[in-house]
């Protein structure tokens, strides 16, 4: 185990301090909430009624010493963790999930907040990319798993060293200096998808990965680890990296590491592509201003952005390549579609009629709407989505729809298109009022001999 340690894990391990643990129970009792700090001491309890050594570790630890807000409560037991979930779930009256094979549990409690619990455990990997073949271990095997130093801290709840910090690896000084460090030197072989969460930390909390990692990683992806991964894992981790607060940092990131090549080698290639999405940050300030029918999911946002500047066929492989759903790649094409449509009638036609400002809005989903103000250098775009948004949002939309224009005889096809782009019309200038009406203006227009 300790050959496959970084030289930089190396030379921390050599120098640990040794000396009485450190507690930080004053620290969990002024920083947390005093319903998060009485959690955790009735899962204390629990251990010792049960004679366990309990944890509690990763990313609650890592928040608490910088004093970031964190009710994700993770808990590691050695021996069985899942009949101590049980436990757990009848002292708090909750419910409880297990994963046998994993070890691991979820306790929701009656209140919806969630434990999670695992058993102390050591990972392998039977290759590269894969899922980690798990078997039970101590607290030490458990932390030296994991991926990052500042995510590989615990505080023991239970036994004579209560509610005291451990820190096999010096993380307490990474997180001093804002650095992230791997423990191991196949790290990124072993699980790609550590490349992604590097980043994420990097940029959530303004570090910088240490020298010999980032060294690591664009060794790692040189040799194209990440083709080893799922499209559905690598999808996942790309997700997470855009709902981060600062996500256009990360997309930076990934594009200065050439991370963006394993979903297609064309993304993100141009100069004016990057700006575009750089335009994003205010965009969506804007977005806050006027009344939306909802509020836009900032992550489709940005997937939109990365897929709109793609050729037919790199687009499709790239959808391929994350194994999007149907939903999501008819969703990411028809505004693709309708974008570059509208786009094109901003350059030709000065001015917009109503009809034309509904047809684009309403054919739009409201990510689409953001993606478009940013993509287009003229101002007119805002001024056209304030007024189909205070104006004709709500009044455009045609009761009739495609199953009753076929119940009236008509076939599917383009017209169906030219139908509704008239009832919004006639809705929008108040020709129309009801479905009776609207019944007879596709009557008079479009069904007459």
């Amino acid at each position: 185990m300790h050959s496959m340690v970084s030289s930089y894990m190396r030379q921390k391990l050599n120098s640990e301090q040794k000396g009485k643990p450190q507690s930080v129970k004053s620290l969990i009792k002024a920083r947390l909430d005093e319903n998060v700090f009485g959690l955790l001491e009735r899962v204390a309890q629990v251990g010792e009624r049960r004679d366990m050594s309990v944890y509690v570790v990763g990313g609650f630890v890592r928040d608490l010493l910088l004093n970031i807000p964190n009710q994700d409560i993770d808990v590691v037991a050695e021996g069985d963790g899942i009949p101590f979930a049980v436990h757990l779930a009848e002292e708090f009256g909750g419910a409880v999930k297990s994963h046998e094979k994993f070890g691991t549990s979820v306790v929701t409690l009656p209140d919806g907040c969630r434990i999670d619990v695992a058993t102390a455990r050591v990972e392998y990997y039977q290759h590269p990319g894969a899922l980690p073949t798990v078997e039970k271990g101590s607290v030490t095997s458990d932390l030296f798993r994991r991926d990052f130093t500042i995510n590989c801290m615990a505080v023991k709840l239970t036994g004579v060293d209560a509610f005291c910090l451990i820190d096999f690896f010096n993380a307490a000084a990474d997180l001093k200096n804002r650095e992230i460090h791997i423990l191991h030197d196949l790290s990124f072989i072993d699980d790609p998808c550590r490349l992604f969460r590097a980043i994420r930390f990097e940029q959530r909390f303004g570090f910088k990965i240490g020298k010999q990692t980032e060294s690591l990683m664009r060794a790692a992806i040189k040799k194209r680890a990440v083709d080893s991964l799922s499209g559905t894992r690598l999808f996942n981790e790309i997700k997470l990296l855009v709902k981060e607060k600062r996500p256009m940092h990360c997309i930076r990131r990934m594009r200065e590491l050439d991370l963006l090549q394993f979903v297609s080698p064309e993304m993100l290639k141009d100069r004016e592509e990057v700006e575009t999405l750089e335009r994003l940050g205010s965009v969506f300030s804007w977005a806050s201003t006027i009344t939306l029918p909802r509020e836009p999911e900032i992550w489709r946002v940005y997937f939109l952005a990365l897929f709109y500047f793609l050729e037919e066929d790199a687009f499709l492989k790239a959808a391929d390549r994350l194994q999007l759903s149907a939903r999501m790649k008819n969703s990411l094409e028809r505004d693709r579609t309708t974008c570059r449509a509208s786009l094109r009638r901003l350059q030709f036609q000065k001015e917009w009629e109503p009809k034309e400002v509904c047809r684009t809005f309403a054919d739009l989903s409201i990510d689409a709407v953001i993606f478009l103000v940013a993509l287009s250098s003229s101002s007119e775009i805002k001024r056209y989505a304030n007024i189909y948004f205070t104006q004709y949002q709500g009044k455009s939309q045609p009761s009739l729809t495609g199953d009753d224009l076929v119940k009236m005889g008509m076939n599917p096809g383009p017209v169906f298109q030219s139908v509704f782009d008239a009832l919004r019309e006639a809705r929008v200038m108040g020709r129309v009022k009801t479905r009776e009406e609207e019944v007879a203006l596709v009557e008079e227009q479009f069904l007459k001999p």
